[in-house]
């Protein structure tokens, strides 16, 4: 990135997550009536969302299941289709579930939703428009990454900074961590070459969860990341930002050591069970 081009987006950048981050689903849905691509995409997965009763119908609907997935930030798993065929099948209330083993927030979200199909998730029109909506909003939030680097991973962690009680929760979401981590005074390279238990106690003496909890620090942690992302994207995971992904599981910001759930030191040996 030339010196130019990080000035001016320097200069752009608490400006625009300020704007965005006040009235964010409205600009969202503004944003994507002129995206050819994402309302076509709506349009297609309102069509037809009562269709899709069962978890066979989702799974064979690539482009409906590409937006659900999008929806809840889970985009990663459309490489592993064994891995989303779990968490749609199994009761995400058991421990033995997948869903409850990875630990990882947004899956077990994911699967709670869908609940195994047993009251037709789709079918609701209430919760299509949720899927909608926030399908929008990660494509917004994408979007707006690739004008200022960064953006993406300010603005998802604004809108789920107080949902975040716990040190596992926060591991669980990539954009959340990649923003606490930049108030550490170390960058997010240097903190994932830690260790699982060091990334921990690392965390755990370093951010102040009450923080999530109050409005305007959350906007000063956002802020404060978004000057650090835009000087140095690749050191803080912001010239791609796709928040959690499958791949983070098994490295070392991973929440738990998921090979050794499935009995394989390997992680291309345990994603390939997904595959």
């Amino acid at each position: 990135m030339s010196s130019i081009s990080t000035n001016s987006n320097i200069g752009m950048a608490i400006p625009t997550y300020l704007v965005d981050s006040k009235n964010e689903s409205a600009l969202a849905a503004k944003w994507a009536k002129s995206n050819g691509q994402v309302q076509s995409d709506v349009t297609y997965f309102q069509s037809k969302a009562s269709t899709l009763t069962s978890v066979d119908a989702l799974m064979k609907d690539y482009r409906a299941l590409k937006i659900v997935l999008g929806a809840y930030n889970v985009s990663d798993l459309l490489s592993y289709p064994g891995l989303v065929r779990q968490l749609l099948t199994q009761d995400p209330t058991a421990a033995s579930s997948t869903a409850r083993k990875i630990g990882n927030a947004s899956y077990l979200n994911f699967a709670t939703a869908f609940n195994q199909f047993t009251s037709d998730p789709l079918g609701s029109s209430s919760n299509v428009s949720a899927i909608v909506n926030s399908y929008e909003t990660n494509a917004f939030e994408a979007a707006q990454s690739t004008r200022i680097p960064g953006m993406q991973n300010a603005l998802a962690f604004k809108r789920v900074a107080s949902n975040i009680t716990t040190i596992a929760q926060l591991m669980t979401n990539k954009a959340a961590l990649t923003v606490a981590v930049a108030q550490t005074g170390i960058t997010f390279t240097t903190y994932g070459n830690m260790s699982y238990d060091q990334q921990v106690a690392f965390l755990t003496k370093k951010v102040k969860l009450a923080d999530l909890q109050n409005a305007k620090t959350v906007d000063h942690m956002a802020e404060s990341y978004l000057l650090q992302a835009v000087q140095d994207p690749d050191s803080w995971n912001a010239s791609d930002s796709t928040g959690n992904t499958v791949a983070s599981l098994f490295g070392a910001d991973s929440t738990t050591s998921m090979a050794s759930l499935f009995g394989d030191a390997s992680s291309n040996a345990v994603l390939s069970l997904f595959a």
